[in-house]
């Protein structure tokens, strides 16, 4: 008896002194988010008790299971987890508030330490999050039939109802969203085809250049953008139609088909960026279906079916690099992935793979070779990171560095322009240094440049990894607010969450206007994407935050790994994989999470699926 009345007062103690350890990470958490001497404030004392009784009922639960090595899988799981959140969190207060994380040795351990209490608090709530994801039931195999409607019907609908959704922010912003970098793009469209610069996606002018022109026909350039934009609608309504059958087919419940047209055609992320004349929109879309096309090859495709769904899957997916220059390099990542994890069907896989990526940079060549342009691809959005590293260097330490070192950073990054160095984007820099140093220092140089960023790197440490921490914040931390403040917000400037200045001009001075049909809903809308009116909306403004979209995408991925669900973890891997091709670009901003967006609710849904062999194709 005593042994069990001392085992229960260690256990007691030891409870107690991590929720010490709890209430300390959140009470450090709060102080660098803005309330003063967290710690010493009375709420300390209630957010102990909670976290003490929350650390219980989790210790209960855990105790409760048969299967150890399920409990430590979940204990792992949900420490990493809980972990990797917290240091994101402090570690995102700390830049947004303070303009640098800890600085040092001493500074990062104690990231890592207070991210361990912070992660004491988190674990009970991942916890609930690994225990839900256990429970999620999975389906098996499902027939044409099943449910109250057949998938074509389903697809139908939803394709008609999505456009529908569209036609009144179509026309609130008529003829079409005019913004991000359509005016470089309108301008080599009015020039013709050896103007095409590669720094934009060929493919994508081309459209413009289609729709300029059909405009000219018509004699009202208004009507062509128009036309440009209904396209985009179309185009995207038969994706969004697809989403919706495919979750159809998984979960066999009307709402499904509900909650589908309403995120995809009402949302206002979706709907107000799927009329930007910004090759985003398409690449999303094609991002889209070429994740659902994987789910068909990996799910539920076998035989002469199988072979036409990897046709299909190349041609699309060769469609899809197209407007996005970078997005060869993910194909070409998840290509080397899925080859090794595909067993028996390697070689099939292996060929399949090799026909996307050589067909990629082959439709590439085709388009530039019938186009005409010699320009080439604008090799400076790569260094991006360096720039910004090299920039942030020479704004902080400038005035105090040696000669030598002072020569190495003005040879690659002029020091007139370190003062116009801006955390959240590297356009101001890199654009300068695109017309000054690139062409004799940076291209073609790049075993020099490698060993003066490394040498500079391991003189300030702190600064590299900040420049890169602070270019990429609004991708991991949930509260960061650069990525819709970059540039400004409100609905006078209209450089909000979403940019939607609209106003086009050609060379010759013409001007495309914007002429609202419905003023009232784009002064709504407006005050949404420009004016981040969201920031007032409690929970809801979740699915209006980049990094919202990055960690589902990693949960997803994880409950995947968790479940032991193989062949999802696998298809997964493309979006992670193009996310981290986005870790090094310019800027954070939501047209480039909008391909994210479109695709989670699929990959969510693919948590429902077995995948056992007999119940659906096989790729092992």
């Amino acid at each position: 008896m005593d042994i069990k009345r001392q085992w229960k007062s260690a256990k007691i103690w030891r409870r107690g002194i991590c929720a010490f350890a709890g209430t300390y990470g959140v009470c450090y958490l709060w102080s660098i988010a803005g309330i003063i001497h967290a710690s010493f404030s009375v709420l300390s004392a209630p957010v102990m008790l909670l976290l003490f009784g929350l650390l219980g009922r989790t210790e209960r639960q855990l105790g409760e299971m048969a299967d150890k090595r399920l409990l430590w899988r979940r204990v792992r799981y949900g420490a990493m987890v809980s972990f990797l959140f917290s240091v994101a969190m402090i570690m995102g207060y700390q830049l947004q508030n303070f303009g640098m994380t800890g600085a040092g040795v001493r500074g990062k351990l104690l990231i890592l330490l207070r991210g361990g209490c912070l992660g004491i608090a988190v674990f009970p709530f991942t916890n609930m999050l690994f225990s839900t994801a256990e429970r999620i039931p999975l389906r098996g195999p499902v027939q044409e039939g099943q449910g109250k409607w057949k998938s074509g019907k389903v697809f139908g609908i939803s394709a008609a109802a999505v456009f529908l959704c569209l036609v009144p922010v179509w026309l609130a912003y008529y003829p079409v969203i005019m913004s991000y970098d359509f005016h470089r793009q309108l301008d080599e469209a009015s020039k013709g085809f050896t103007w095409f610069w590669p720094y934009q996606p060929i493919a994508h002018t081309w459209l413009i250049w289609l729709f300029l022109r059909l405009g000219r026909l018509l004699g009202d350039l208004q009507a062509g953008m128009a036309c440009m934009a209904l396209f985009q609608m179309l185009v995207y309504s038969l994706a969004a139609g697809y989403a919706c059958a495919f979750l159809y087919r998984i979960l066999r419940r009307p709402w499904t088909v509900a909650a589908g047209i309403l995120f995809f055609g009402v949302f206002p992320l979706n709907s107000v960026l799927a009329l930007c004349a910004t090759k985003d929109v398409l690449f999303g879309t094609f991002f889209l279906l070429f994740v659902l096309l994987l789910g068909e090859c990996f799910f539920f495709s076998r035989g002469k079916r199988r072979i036409a769904l990897s046709v299909l899957l190349v041609a699309e997916g060769c469609l899809m690099m197209q407007f996005r220059n970078n997005c060869i390099y993910a194909v070409a990542a998840f290509g080397v992935c899925w080859v090794l994890a595909a067993g028996k069907e390697r070689l099939r896989v292996l060929l399949l793979c090799v026909l996307l990526v050589a067909g990629g940079k082959g439709t590439e060549k085709a388009i530039r070779a019938a186009i005409g342009t010699e320009m080439e691809i604008a090799k400076v959005e790569m260094f991006s990171v360096p720039i910004q590293q090299f920039a942030r260097v020479g704004y902080y330490h400038g005035e105090g560095l040696d000669e030598e070192t002072w020569q190495t950073l003005n040879h690659y990054v002029p020091h007139e322009y370190w003062a116009n160095y801006y955390p959240p984007i590297s356009d101001g820099v890199k654009g300068n240094v695109a017309v000054t140093t690139f062409g004799g220092a940076w291209e073609g140089h790049m075993g020099q440049l490698l060993a003066d960023w490394f040498r500079l790197g391991v003189r300030y440490p702190n600064e590299y990894l900040d420049a890169f921490l602070e270019l990429t914040r609004g991708y991991w931390f949930p509260d960061d607010r650069s990525y819709a403040e970059c540039l400004g917000y409100g609905t006078e400037g209209r450089l909000g969450t979403v940019y939607t200045q609209n106003i086009g001009f050609l060379e010759d001075g013409t001007e495309i206007l914007h002429e609202s049909k419905l003023p009232w809903l784009e002064e709504q809308l407006e005050k949404v994407v420009s004016g981040n009116a969201y920031y007032d909306w409690p929970v809801i403004s979740l699915l209006f935050k980049s990094a919202f979209y990055f960690w589902a995408l990693f949960l997803v991925w994880l409950a995947f790994l968790y479940r032991r669900q193989r062949k999802q973890a696998v298809l997964c891997l493309f979006p992670l994989l193009y996310m981290g091709t986005l870790l090094l670009g310019p800027v954070v901003q939501m047209r480039y999470v909008f391909p994210f967006i479109q695709a989670l609710p699929v990959l969510a849904g693919l948590l429902l699926i077995n995948g056992e062999r007999g119940s659906y194709a096989d790729i092992e």
